[in-house]
């Protein structure tokens, strides 16, 4: 599908989904029933429960983690767009945008075009990240709309010794609002910058049976950025324009999501589709020609948890799921000299399904020890990767099709976790996951952690933990005999990591987490270049050791003030030459304040974000640092019924850029060299958003 639709168009495709509440739903239904958290005192706050951690409810306090919580309060009041600006609040965390995807680093470690292989994502613990390419979205492609999400839970280090694979440096659990959340419907419509246009609409109600009904639907069109300059590309040639990609910037997004839940069985559906254009001209395409993808997921759950063994608060989960996600791009190149105004268009697609079951049993062994186990399969029923040459006449050429191939694969995974109190106030917490892969040798990834509360107000954490990644299709297989060479000898990615956690209560309104920690990983996959044919392929090769400390600051005070402030410094390198890695800052902070005004009817929250100069690719180059402001006005509910929202990003309207990731390595400047590519990122946006309760 084009991407070069006219605005217009886009003005029914995204805000007719805003309509559909006044056709269907007629007004005077019940009212919302969000949580206002700004009415918890900081001991309620510190005891919201996270999931994420071990597959079942625990206090933050008590995660063998450094466990944080991003409220829906949060993201209404400094107005964030996507997750990937929600999860810039936390200490340790920053986002690079490609144009095409955002990348979230985690304690210094994002290479540039990694598709967030290394961070499990889960929409109400089921998983996002793909078969395929590993690929999870925290931009526009995630398939829940920011506007549904009731919390987001941030759990930092080795997460595989309960969920597998991907959990290297973090777990990231959304989860959605539910009927009891939603209560009744609302309307969204916004505007903003670049003609950025969506609707939103959701509905959620309990039925006198009890049947909960909760989902959303939304509709988003951009024409993004329409002049972008690219100072590498600006060279003599009809081909760069002077450096400046017009009009290619634009953006498409469809989603919506639905939970059935009666009594304790549980129904999960998301769908999602987004169409983007990449001005960056990857791969060493066509520079300024309309370069684009689509990206759709689609997910099934049906679970079932219910209490056992009432004597010892059992808990027994069972889950079966469906994933399916599917990739299509074309990219234009020019070929030749002799060639001009030639473009041959390249074509790439692939896609994948999987199926799966688990079953989970937690209970209280005795009064001093409770124990989770588990045991999960899953088997990838299709996928495919197919790249072809298919325009103009005579050009057609076929490079790859993985359809003859049977690259399916299987896996059965067992784990087990502990929680021992060895006294009153201090805890053992140990466990254990086996991964066994039909394609290479069993997985096995421990953890262990003491956790001690001297005080009632402290809680100090040691922990330990080993992660791993398996190597996707992707780097496995994909192959064209030429440019390109799989690679089936790939073997996973491993970390180990060791962090001491300190949590503070202070004054019943505010949490310190302060910590350190160093983690070691070996076996990285990257994707190197032959240096005889320049031909590519992922291998197995460095190791990473980094040495970081992190501090949050989290307020909530009863006069409904909220504020936080996050400050990381890390050391990431790689151990052959204790170089820095790319995209990799030494420093990174952010901090907000929200302040209520006229009796909470109005919220004005500033927010900023800085982070340290990095490491550019291919070079010892430096991209430099950026300190940017975000302005939100947000509105309480006006009128029982009305909410709005304006905010400026990029206040200030500071130039900055982000390292590019491997798609641009291979551009070749008028004198013959391969300077490093940098993308620049959005000046000063803004938005504008009503909603409307019914």
């Amino acid at each position: 599908m084009k991407k070069n639709k006219k605005s217009s168009d886009r003005i029914n495709k995204s805000l007719i989904i805003a309509a559909i509440a006044a056709i269907f739903y007629p007004q005077g239904s019940v009212s919302a029933g969000a949580v206002d958290y700004t009415e918890f005192s900081l001991e309620e706050l510190m005891d919201i429960m996270i999931v994420s951690a071990s597959k079942k409810s625990q206090k933050a306090s008590e995660v063998a983690a450094s466990a944080f919580v991003i409220n829906r309060e949060d993201i209404q009041r400094y107005g964030y767009r996507t997750l990937g600006e929600s999860l810039r609040r936390i200490s340790g965390l920053y986002i690079s945008s490609g144009r095409d995807y955002e990348y979230l680093g985690v304690r210094g470690f994002s290479l540039p075009g990694d598709y967030n292989t290394k961070i499990l994502i889960l929409i109400d613990g089921h998983r996002l990240n793909s078969a395929l390419y590993d690929q999870s979205y925290i931009e526009e492609g995630f398939p829940v709309d920011i506007e549904s999400i009731e919390r987001i839970e941030v759990v930092k280090g080795p997460g595989s010794a309960m969920w597998g694979t991907n959990a290297l440096f973090a777990v990231v659990n959304v989860i959605t609002r539910t009927a009891r959340d939603i209560d009744g419907g609302r309307v969204t419509a916004e505007i903003g910058s670049h003609n950025r246009q969506k609707g939103h609409v959701e509905y959620g109600k309990v039925l006198d049976n009890g049947l909960e009904i909760a989902g959303s639907i939304s509709g988003l069109g951009s024409d993004g950025e329409n002049h972008i300059y690219f100072p590498e590309r600006d060279q003599p040639g009809f081909q760069f324009n002077n450096g400046v990609a017009s009009g290619i910037d634009d953006e498409d997004a469809y989603k919506g999501y639905l939970t059935l839940t009666y009594n304790d069985w549980k129904f999960l559906f998301y769908k999602s589709k987004r169409d983007k254009n990449f001005p960056a001209a990857q791969w060493d395409g066509a520079f300024n020609k309309n370069e684009y993808s689509t990206d759709e997921n689609t997910a099934l759950e049906l679970s079932y948890n219910t209490s056992v063994f009432d004597e010892k608060n059992g808990q027994l989960a069972i889950r079966f799921f469906y994933d399916r996600s599917d990739y299509y791009g074309e990219y234009p190149y020019n070929y030749g000299e002799g060639w001009l105004g030639t473009t041959v268009d390249n074509k790439d697609e692939g896609d994948s399904k999987q199926l799966g079951v688990e079953m989970r049993l937690s209970m209280d062994v005795t009064e001093d020890l409770g124990v989770t186990v588990g045991v999960e399969a899953l088997k990838v029923t299709a996928i495919h990767q197919k790249n072809w040459d298919d325009s103009p006449p005579g050009w057609e050429w076929l490079y790859l099709d993985t359809g003859t191939k049977d690259n399916r694969y299987h896996t059965k995974s067992y784990y087990a976790q502990g929680d021992y109190a060895l006294l009153d106030n201090l805890n053992l917490v140990a466990g254990i996951r086996m991964d066994d892969y039909s394609t290479f040798d069993a997985q096995y990834s421990p953890r262990a952690a003491l956790i001690y509360h001297p005080t009632e107000t402290t809680t100090l954490k040691l922990l330990y933990g080993e992660a791993f990644r398996a190597p996707n299709n992707y780097e496995r297989f994909y192959d064209d005999d030429s440019w390109q060479l799989g690679n089936e000898n790939l073997t996973p990615e491993e970390i180990k990591t060791w962090e001491f956690v300190w949590e503070q209560k202070i004054s019943n309104h505010t949490r310190l987490v302060a910590n350190i920690y160093r983690f070691e990983m070996k076996d990285l996959i990257l994707q190197n270049e032959d240096p005889v044919d320049f031909s590519l392929q992922f291998q197995n090769t460095k190791g990473v050791t980094s040495d970081g400390a992190e501090l949050q600051l989290e307020s909530h005070f009863k006069n409904g003030i909220t504020g936080y402030l996050g400050v990381s410094t890390v050391n990431t390198t790689f151990d052959e030459n204790d170089s820095r890695l790319d995209n990799s800052p030494t420093f990174s902070a952010s901090g907000g304040l929200s302040i209520p005004l006229w009796s909470k009817k109005m919220f004005v929250s500033p927010e900023f974000t800085y982070v340290s100069e990095r490491k550019a690719s291919l070079t010892d180059g430096d991209v430099g640092s950026c300190f940017l402001t975000n302005l939100s006005v947000a509105t309480g509910t006006l009128f029982d019924n009305l909410n709005m929202s304006f905010n400026v990003y990029n206040l200030f309207d500071k130039e900055w850029s982000v390292p590019a990731g491997g798609e641009h390595y291979f551009y070749e400047d008028v004198s013959g060299s391969y300077p490093y590519f940098n993308i620049p990122q959005d000046g000063r946006t803004f938005r504008f958003q009503l909603s409307y309760r019914f």
